[in-house]
């Protein structure tokens, strides 16, 4: 295989990987891990397969495959799947390569055997195998990075190249004059239009200075730091959950026009029917249902920033919005801020202490106010499983982001979510990253307590015992600290700002007072 793995291996690192992780086996996996390598492209050992995909998904995060995760065959390919479901809930193109056995194999060849391709082809935009040439890895690469980005996978064997599947191919309807003049026309008659970002913003139109157009700019989670959320005309992000303190409660019902680019059902809980005229600009159709706009027009990508460009004089000739979002800002600094050590003043602290780091989020009632309180100047400085709620992806994903950025990172993660990968961390320790975990705990899964308790069902569903991780984290090398009190934990910050290193805090919170905080959220 030696040959075969080093011209792969070479074709790789030409189609743009940087970055390798997985555990790999005694053969061509371990090659393969040789060559790259060989040139230039450093392998991380993890402990679990997944949590090698969600690194190499963390490097993919702006849609360029950047990144790949190796494994064994059968086994190795199946605990990775976690990894590739949660990559493609979030359109992160990562590629992960499988030993496997090719075609030709004789049936009596049973040790290991599996049907890679039939168990991960519903969440793969592609699925390769054999010996593929530059040629081939490029165009797998395409795939991946497709309008709709999402996870690619190559069988690893020596055999013939094969495709057995290319991400769907979407109808693009060029911009005619007709659609544009609708477009404009709406607008033109609008006095209080609002914009609404997805990912896709965050993604292809990073040159878009949304706060320069002095309206209203709401994202999905997954586009946080699309528009500076710093920005007087940021009005935060809605989830599809409408409650008193929703943006969609307080700043969506005063528009009289909802103009939305790349807003999909899949970034949102839930997607309903917009009472005010809706137009949304996307790339890619389907993904519009729920929503209903009266308009949903399908563009070419590189028809996007034109169309966008195209419609600024027109949004530019109106302003409104600004007081409206300062208030509701107050409301919910009111609402959220009452009780010092509660999860929002700790996202807060931890955001004024480390201005330019980036928050990465589990999943639970932390997550909810984290996205609501950390405030994103640009998309770097927050991730998330933003669209499919997966818990346990915060601690591989701040690793692979570090790893890949370089960046300081603030990793949270609640009583469910700390515990799928914990031992991961020994990487970031090894590796000297510089990581904050921080653990929030009530105790319990929040946001199941909060439905179980009161009707009387089983509490070992939702209540956690012996909850404590920090002593964990401190025995396998990494920093750690129980914080109690915002005092202690200005101070912790203030002792990591001075080492290197990741550091583990563990936070605990006042259960009835947890679980009460996204009332008015969601």
């Amino acid at each position: 295989m030696s040959e075969f793995t080093d011209k792969l291996a070479n074709d790789l690192k030409d189609a743009g990987i940087e970055y390798a992780f997985g555990v790999v086996g005694s053969g061509a996996s371990l090659e393969l891990v040789t060559a790259l390598e060989k040139q230039g492209v450093v392998y991380y050992p993890v402990a679990h397969e997944a949590a090698g995909v969600l690194m190499a998904g963390a490097c993919c995060r702006n849609g360029k495959t950047r990144a790949v995760a190796i494994t064994i065959k059968g086994p190795g390919f199946s605990n990775a799947l976690p990894g590739i479901v949660s990559n493609y809930y979030e359109n992160r193109p990562a590629l992960t390569i499988s030993e496997a056995y090719a075609p030709t194999a004789p049936s009596s060849k049973m040790h290991k055997r599996l049907d890679h391709f039939s168990m991960a082809s519903t969440v793969l935009n592609g699925f390769a195998s054999g010996e593929l040439d530059g040629a081939d890895v490029k165009k797998l690469f395409e795939i991946g990075g497709s309008d709709l980005s999402g996870p690619i996978h190559i069988d690893l064997f020596q055999g013939a190249a094969s495709f057995r599947k290319e991400t769907a191919k979407f109808e693009i309807v060029n911009l005619s004059a007709d659609v544009f003049k609708k477009i404009s026309d709406a607008l033109a008659m609008s006095k209080k239009p609002l914009i609404i970002l997805g990912s896709l913003a965050a993604r292809n139109l990073p040159d878009i200075n949304w706060q320069e157009f002095k309206i209203p700019v709401l994202t999905t989670a997954a586009a946080k730091g699309a528009i500076n959320e710093f920005s007087e005309f940021s009005g935060g992000v809605i989830t599809g959950e409408i409650k008193e303190l929703s943006p969609e409660k307080i700043l969506m019902a005063k528009a009289d026009l909802i103009v939305s680019v790349g807003l999909r059902n899949t970034e949102v809980v839930s997607a309903s029917k917009y009472l005010t005229h809706h137009i949304n600009i996307d790339l890619v159709d389907g993904f519009a249902g729920g929503f209903e706009p009266k308009i949903n027009f399908i563009a070419a990508n590189a028809d996007l920033e034109k169309i966008i460009l195209a419609l600024k004089p027109e949004i530019s000739k109106k302003t409104w919005g600004q007081d409206l979002i300062a208030t509701y800002l107050e409301t919910l600094e009111k609402e959220l801020f009452l009780a010092e050590w509660m999860p929002a003043n700790v996202f807060r602290q931890i955001q004024q202490s480390l201005p330019d780091s980036t928050a990465v989020l589990d999943t639970g009632l932390f997550c909810t106010i984290g996205e609501t309180v950390w405030r994103a100047g640009k998309p770097e400085n927050f991730l998330g499983s933003s669209n499919g709620r997966f818990m346990g992806t915060a601690i591989p994903t701040a690793i692979g982001f570090a790893v890949s950025s370089k960046r300081e990172t603030v990793c949270f993660a609640g009583d469910g979510g700390i515990r799928n990968y914990f031992p991961e961390i020994k990487l970031a320790v090894s590796e000297k990253l510089p990581i904050i975990f921080v653990f929030m705990s009530d105790g319990g899964y929040g946001s199941v307590a909060m439905a179980g308790r009161p009707k009387g069902l089983n509490a070992k569903g939702y209540d956690i015992k012996n909850g404590s991780w920090w002593r964990a984290a401190s025995a396998i090398g990494c920093d750690a600290e129980l914080v109690e009190n915002a005092p202690a934990l200005l101070a912790a910050l203030s002792k990591w700002k001075k080492r290197k290193g990741p550091l583990f805090l563990e936070l605990h919170f006042d259960q009835a007072r947890y679980g009460a905080m996204t009332n008015k959220l969601r």
